[in-house]
């Protein structure tokens, strides 16, 4: 499955599609540097297949890329960051109370 992204000034999402319709998406906000990746969704009849997967490694490379750190709102993301944190301490971004 192809990974495809729509950009935007200060949003954006990576999203895939099969048989014309979005299965699956990871939305994000931008500013600056500063990417807060605030949503991931997968068609329910299509869990567990590890798509969400994709978005994630999708999302963490284009950060990387492009040099912005990443708030992780989005619940998926932050627990695969707190999974292991050490894979993507060059990219998160923690906010200190």
């Amino acid at each position: 499955m192809d990974v495809q992204l729509k950009l935007e000034k200060k949003n954006g999402r990576f999203f895939i599609v099969k048989d014309d319709e979005q299965i699956a998406e990871l939305d994000f906000d931008l500013e600056e540097n500063i990417m807060d990746a605030y949503h991931t969704g997968v068609r329910k009849e299509f869990e567990g297949q590890g798509i969400a997967a994709l978005l994630f490694d999708e999302m963490v490379k284009f950060a990387r890329d492009n040099g912005y750190k990443v708030i992780p709102t989005c619940p998926y993301i932050l627990a695969k960051f707190r999974r292991h944190p050490d894979s993507f301490q060059d990219i998160w971004h923690i906010i200190e109370d």
